[in-house]
């Protein structure tokens, strides 16, 4: 691992460009289902193509969501 790179914990590459997320898992509705947005309490470290790719909440400085979930859809 290059000096100031970090792995991903999504994909497993070494980047410069990590920041600490919290996994989102959404379901879309149908017909028969609600909708379901299901945020998970682990951290992880996101690089910027995963976090493009990803619905995912950016963990702010203090720990706390970072905003809104982000869907890349």
């Amino acid at each position: 691992m290059a000096p100031g790179t970090v792995r991903c914990t999504s994909c497993g590459s070494d980047a410069d460009d990590v920041v600490d997320v919290r996994r989102v898992y959404v379901t879309p509705a149908a017909w028969d289902t609600e909708e379901k947005v299901e945020v998970v309490d682990e951290v992880e470290q996101w690089c910027f193509p995963c976090r493009t790719h990803y619905p995912h909440e950016e963990v702010g400085v203090d720990g706390s969501a970072g905003g809104a979930v982000d869907d890349p859809a």
